[in-house]
């Protein structure tokens, strides 16, 4: 029995335009919708597609050479086209195609449909979408605003072309299809100059295939302002922190610490840096009187932990079998004598803070092992206790013994020392930063005015005797010789007063012999700066500029004093 309708009645009852071409493109079927979309020079039948259609006609020749049904999409007389091709196979050989097409991309399958399409044109990075044969099918608006190019020159091209048409140095889409695998890299894009991070990605088909390639644009030009912008934000914030603090240390020299020369300036920087990097084991290394405590104080200031307590302890002042129960606190009843309620020792008063510990040579053999055991785990026990308490603090150490020679003779436990000894700072004697003395002296000096209502100065002969003294007491002997002149002097002028003062530190009583009279210890004063300015001066009239006195009195004084060049 003969079928009721034919092939052809098929296809003209078919709404969707379907064209049917040879291996060649040669036309061999269409229907009326696909006559209606292509006209009847490219649809009708023996009409040459590379001709009519040419740039429909690559894209279907790329899926023919493939052999595996494919999608395009592409645009023609500013009218988007989709289709599904589906190559024709006889005797496994491809002999043409089937096209059912769509205009406008809708009805297609999977091609991109119109509402896809409003998303990938509102998404702000660049997005391609190529076949699995690496045909272009779809290529969003901010895609052609980064690469300066219109969608509709490279829709249906074969991606390869980007590459021959110099508009990249590299494409992603074609190491997905060589490697099967995600792709990122940079693209430099020679038409704006701008680099692109490129990331493809494979859609796998359900034979295993790959059917699509999806590829993601992002400007790292913009990227790259961005950090360069946070880099300057940082670097701005580092100045204004290292300006803060120098206001900081400007700030606290007009406190209580006075730091003119150059090594007590690069002292408190280092100070400082410890302090904002919360390091929490500090040795502190100088001389008796050259500001120890004052320093460890500073340190806690400028610190985070400053709303923290600051608790100090001076070691050698502390009876030694009262010792550990003062560091480390007791409970009830630990010992004779001892609080019913117990004692929190100074290590728990000092929890978040600072806990100076001052002379640190002299802590007892017996507590160093306890101290260490804290150091090591931050953990404690109280005097008579059975429970163990974890407390945090940072542990400054200052001492002006030789700690080497200490652990030398066994008198100080050496992993204690270098536990000590994580971060060294040395403050040198007031002798070799002789900056300061001024500043200090000035300093004290002002502290007596305000506190006694008085208007009390140092004149630059004042000045100098100080500058040549050599201050065994360091700082503290400093303030010991302002506080004598200012309480001897009888006028506002400490001139003499202070002049009595250093002959007394350098003799009289203090060298166990017969006190000196006033004019004896004016002419030792006078023998030393003389002694002085001899050492540090080739000539009479260098060395009188050096005292600040004439030519002829330097000669005369020399004359008198038995002292010569030699």
């Amino acid at each position: 029995m003969p079928a009721p309708f034919s092939d052809a009645d098929i296809l003209r009852t078919l709404p969707a335009p379907i064209l049917a071409v040879d291996a060649d493109g040669r036309v061999a079927a269409a229907n009326a919708a696909a006559f209606a979309l292509f006209g009847e020079q490219a649809a009708a039948p023996g009409a040459a597609l590379p001709l009519a259609r040419p740039a429909l006609w690559r894209a279907v020749s790329a899926i023919l050479a493939a052999g595996k049904p494919g999608n395009i999409r592409l645009s023609e007389g500013g009218r988007a086209l989709g289709a599904r091709v589906t190559p024709i196979v006889r005797e496994g050989r491809t002999v043409g195609a089937t096209l059912l097409c769509a205009q406008g991309g809708e009805g297609c399958g999977e091609l991109v449909g119109a509402r896809l399409r409003t998303i990938l044109d509102s998404v702000s990075d660049g997005i391609w979408i190529c076949s699995g044969e690496g045909v272009i099918l779809e290529i969003n608006a901010a895609s052609e605003r980064l690469n300066s190019i219109e969608a509709a020159d490279y829709v249906g091209k074969d991606v390869a072309c980007i590459v021959a048409d110099g508009m990249v140095d590299r494409s992603a889409t074609l190491e997905v299809l060589a490697t099967k695998k995600q792709a990122s890299m940079i693209q430099h894009i020679t038409r704006t100059g701008k680099q692109l991070l490129v990331t493809a990605s494979p859609v796998p088909d359900p034979g295993g295939g790959i059917a699509m390639v999806v590829v993601n644009e992002r400007d790292v030009t913009e990227l790259n302002n961005l950090r360069e912008g946070l880099q300057h934000a940082r670097k701005v914030e580092e100045r204004y922190r290292s300006e803060l603090a120098e206001l900081s240390l400007f700030e606290l020299s007009q406190k209580d610490i006075v730091a003119r020369s150059p090594q007590m300036q690069r002292t408190l920087r280092t100070l400082l840096k410890l302090a904002q990097m919360d390091v929490s084991r500090i040795l502190l290394l100088g001389e008796s009187g050259t500001g120890k405590g004052l320093l460890a104080k500073f340190l806690h200031r400028v610190s985070p932990r400053v709303e923290k307590p600051f608790i100090q302890i001076n070691c050698p002042a502390v009876p030694e079998n009262l010792f550990e129960a003062e560091l480390f606190g007791y409970e009830k009843g630990a010992f004779t004598g001892a609080r019913e309620s117990g004692k929190a020792g100074l290590i728990e008063l000092a929890m978040g803070g600072t806990l100076f510990l001052d002379e640190v040579g002299d802590i007892p053999l017996a507590a160093q092992a306890k101290l260490l055991k804290y150091l090591d785990d931050h953990e404690l026990r109280r005097l008579g206790g059975s429970v163990s308490r974890q407390v945090e603090c940072r542990v400054v150490a200052a001492t002006n013994c030789d700690m080497e020679d200490l652990v030398e003779r066994r008198l100080f436990r050496k992993d204690l020392y270098y536990r000590l000894n994580t971060f060294l700072v040395r403050i040198l004697p007031l002798r070799e930063r002789r900056d300061d003395i001024f500043g200090l002296a000035e300093f004290y000096l002002a502290q007596q005015n305000a506190r006694h209502g008085k208007a009390k100065r140092l004149s630059p002969r004042a000045m100098r005797l100080l500058e040549a003294h050599d201050f065994p007491g360091n700082v503290r002997e400093l303030v010991s010789l302002i506080q004598k002149a200012f309480v001897m002097s009888e006028d506002d002028d400490l001139t003499d007063a202070l002049e009595e003062a250093l002959a007394g530190e350098t003799g009289g009583e203090a060298s166990g012999g017969a006190p000196r009279t006033l004019a004896e210890s004016t002419d030792q004063a006078s023998q030393r700066r003389l002694r002085e300015a001899m050492a540090a001066c080739r000539t009479t009239r260098e060395m009188a500029a050096y005292l600040g006195v004439s030519q002829a009195t330097v000669v005369r004084k020399l004359k008198r004093y038995a002292l010569t060049r030699d």
